[in-house]
């Protein structure tokens, strides 16, 4: 190092004095700084957690390897894994944004870290952009206390305020130490540490003051990103900024992390934003060259400035002039003033250019869309990676905590997911569940995931066993559901935990009322009735589906046992039933339309719904709730009513067995029954339900004789107490009951699909016997007002 005589306030070209020096200050010869020659890495004390925040503090050389702080990060600070790392960078001075576009840029990176449990990386300072993230950060924090979001700060040491403070006074292994740092001493070209980051870095080059750290950012989140054989997202977002915010934006570009400028933000995005667009022009009218032009689609580097220069001579006096424009102040010599041009035209070059997003406010997407899209659009230029399904279900999660089913259709699923694994299937789909994305449940189905097997066991000459840990995991991880005020399942079961298929049988008794047989259970009136059934003792209600029987009476006997495919087609109905069930006792409304869909009881289901949401109202403690659920019930009870007044006009035989059937995946509960107990009037007094009433009325006797001669007959039969009945009264006609059932059951929305010839008189014979005892559904209906007279509705 170089000093004059009087050296004792002579600044070296660490931009130290020469009294600030850690060691003896020899004389040398060398003209110039150099680091690697002037400095040398020693351990030090400077960790810990800075006061009041909390906040973890590590001083280390900028020569440590990124891959050695990743593993600080997460096998000492136990940083939580990120599923999205995005770099903020910018104006490190103050600038102002326009009141709107600081709103949204402010709620666009929120909502991203949010949304994707994401890292924020800054510089730390509390300064230009980082101070209006850290702001942000707070606002968020004063909301949402109990909501955290990581933000990293790569800092530089020399350009810490009061960085002598955060060197501990005596070294110690413990670095849960708090220290005093002291504000009150303010240098010029230092910064403060801005207060709402939870984690710095803080890199020693061996110089002071400055911002300048290379390319050391853009290396620890590439090593972050791979950490463990990961592949995390990484995106950079760039909020004004001059000529270290190029060379950044370059850095990053050079290693394929995508950039999205906030246009209107000042100096380097609104340039660069501006010569992408006049320029895509000249870009698409040379996407097909000729053998002697450019080949467009090769990234051509720096070190080749002819190539570059060739492909945009018509703009580089404009965008010289823009350079020198932005770099005012900062005294960019020559030499930089061309470094920074070759930048710059890396950037506007074809094979670049698509990794760079821009936002805008006169766009019609939000921040956090654009920055989805950013990395959507990186990912699709790397296909040839190895690792192509592991990257396609990481992207997949990411749109579905983004919801982004748009994009992701048209850029990840493109109508198929064949590639990803079962468990990779499984895992999204319980995802877009639990994060209540219908959208993406409704397109999971419509690709043929497994669900049957996904909560169902298959067995060999047995019903399929339910998987009750996969449906428990639905119930039991609602955190998100549970601060929502119309989520009232933990109110009406009195725990936050669902641990049994008895005690989920248990709510829907208590919520539907007590005539419900379990379905998921074999409880003490499911045993008797199935005593009864084995011993051949008369069934009531006998109009009913044969839909997953099996589960229901637990019949082993082989003859009734379906064939494989039947079987998975009746477990897959008893799935979107469990789903069913499961939306509309966790309030997702809008996914349980969804499910509904592919449901084939679905006026049943619907009319469950209205009944939920009513005995709901009962637990519900404010009058919005109960506005609102009152709203609900009459939504799905509304519902209800067109889909039977469409089945009416059909056919109004087969409407009428619809109403008064009893649905045994349902627990044996028909739609009627469902309906008077709900208090459905609208759904009880359509002309639907009037004629079965009165077919039950007249029984087997043809109803609507209101002609005088009929009548008459009518009333000499009951005068004669029925002797002269089958004389005088006109029967309902015989029908031929084998042909009428055979063709129901193989229409599209019938609950049995039955395709094999060999097995067509088997079931003509069960559904003989089932429509022989069609005289039994007055008993039926009679032991259904019985039950809603006489029984509690609840289960105490």
């Amino acid at each position: 190092m170089n000093f004059s005589t009087s050296r004792s306030n002579i600044q070296c070209g660490c931009n130290r004095l020469y009294r600030e020096h850690s060691w003896d200050v020899m004389n040398g010869d060398e003209p110039v700084w150099n680091r690697n020659k002037h400095t040398k890495s020693a351990c030090n004390n400077a960790y810990g957690f800075i006061p009041n925040s909390r906040t973890h503090y590590i001083r280390c050389d900028i020569e440590t390897q990124p891959n050695i702080l990743a593993k600080l990060m997460f096998d000492v600070w136990k940083v939580k894994f990120p599923r999205l790392i995005m770099c903020i960078i910018g104006g490190a001075k103050y600038f102002k944004l326009n009141e709107r576009l600081e709103r949204e840029f402010i709620k666009g990176i929120i909502q991203a870290a949010l949304k994707a449990d994401g890292w924020i990386v800054t510089t730390g300072f509390r300064t230009g952009v980082v101070q209006l993230v850290g702001e942000a950060i707070h606002d968020h924090k004063v909301t949402n206390p109990k909501s955290h979001i990581t933000a990293i700060g790569c800092s530089k040491w020399g350009a810490t305020r009061n960085r002598e403070a955060l060197i501990l006074k005596k070294p110690s292994i413990n670095s849960n130490i708090d220290v005093s740092i002291n504000t009150s001493k303010n240098e010029k070209g230092q910064q403060d540490l801005e207060p709402n980051h939870t984690h710095f870095l803080l890199l020693d080059d061996g110089t002071y003051y400055g911002y300048d750290m290379g390319d050391y950012r853009t290396r620890f989140v590439t090593e972050v990103s791979k950490y463990n054989g990961a592949n995390v997202p990484i995106v950079t977002i760039v909020v004004e900024g001059g000529p270290d915010t190029l060379s950044a934006i370059y850095n990053d570009l050079r290693v394929g992390i995508p950039i999205v400028l906030v246009d209107g933000s000042g100096r380097i995005p609104n340039l660069l934003a501006n010569f992408l667009t006049c320029t895509e022009t000249m870009i698409n009218r040379n996407e097909k060259p000729d053998e002697n032009s450019t080949n467009w689609k090769e990234v051509i580097d720096i070190e080749d400035t002819e190539r570059l220069r060739n492909l945009f001579s018509r703009y580089e006096e404009e965008i010289r002039n823009g350079l020198k424009a932005i770099s005012k102040g900062s005294r960019t010599s020559d030499k930089q003033m061309d470094q920074l041009f070759n930048y710059f035209l890396y950037c506007l070059q074809p094979a670049v250019r698509s990794k760079i997003q821009i936002y805008s406010l006169e766009s019609n997407h939000d921040l956090d869309d654009i920055i989805f899209e950013a990395i959507i659009r990186a990912k699709e230029k790397k296909s040839s990676e190895i690792n192509s399904e592991l990257d396609r279900g990481q992207l997949l999660e990411l749109a579905l905590a983004w919801d982004a089913i748009e994009i992701a259709k048209e850029h990840i699923i493109k109508d198929d997911l064949n590639d990803l694994t079962s468990e990779t299937k499984d895992k999204l789909f319980f995802e877009a569940l639990i994060l209540d994305r219908p959208q993406f449940v409704n397109t999971f189905i419509k690709l043929n995931f497994n669900l049957s097997e996904m909560f169902y066991e298959k067995q060999i000459n047995k019903p399929w066993k339910l998987k009750w840990n996969q449906l428990a995991k639905l119930y039991n991880d609602n955190d998100k559901k549970t601060k929502e005020r119309l989520y009232l399942l933990e109110k009406c079961h009195g725990k936050n935990q669902i641990d049994s298929e008895y005690e989920l049988d248990r709510v829907l008794r208590k919520l539907i009322g007590d005539y419900m047989i379990p379905i998921y259970t074999h409880s003490v009136v499911g045993s008797l009735r199935c005593w009864k059934f084995c011993c051949g003792y008369p069934q009531t209600a006998r109009i009913s589906d044969s839909c997953a029987c099996l589960h229901m009476n637990n019949d082993d006997n082989e003859s009734e046992i379906l064939n494989p495919e039947e079987a998975r087609k009746e477990v897959q109905e008893l799935v979107y039933r469990d789903l069913f069930i499961w939306s509309i006792l966790t309030n997702r409304i809008e996914m349980s339309k969804v499910i509904l869909n592919y449901m084939e009881t679905r006026i049943c289901a619907l009319l469950i719904a209205s009944k939920i949401f009513k005995s709901y109202f009962n637990f519900a403690v404010d009058n919005e709730s109960k506005d609102v659920l009152r709203s609900q019930a009459d939504q799905f009870e509304e519902y209800a009513n067109e889909c039977l007044k469409c089945c009416y006009n059909y056919d109004e035989e087969r409407a009428c067995e619809i109403a008064i059937r009893r649905i045994n995946i349902f627990g044996g509960l028909s739609c009627l029954q469902v309906a008077v107990d709900a208090d459905d009037k609208s759904f009880v007094g359509q002309p639907c339900c009037n004629q079965l009433l009165n077919n039950i009325w007249y029984d087997k006797m043809e109803p609507f004789q209101s002609a005088i001669s009929q009548r008459i007959r009518l009333l000499l039969s009951i005068c004669t107490f029925g002797l002269l009945a089958p004389v005088l009264v006109s029967f309902r006609k015989e029908q031929l009951v084998q042909n009428m059932f055979f063709n129901e059951r193989n229409r599209k929305n019938e609950l049995i699909i039955n395709e094999k010839e060999e097995e067509k008189q088997k079931f003509n014979l069960r559904t003989y016997k089932r429509s022989e005892s069609n005289h039994e559904v007055l008993f039926s209906f009679m032991l259904m007002i019985e039950t809603l007279l006489n029984r509690s509705r609840y289960i105490v």
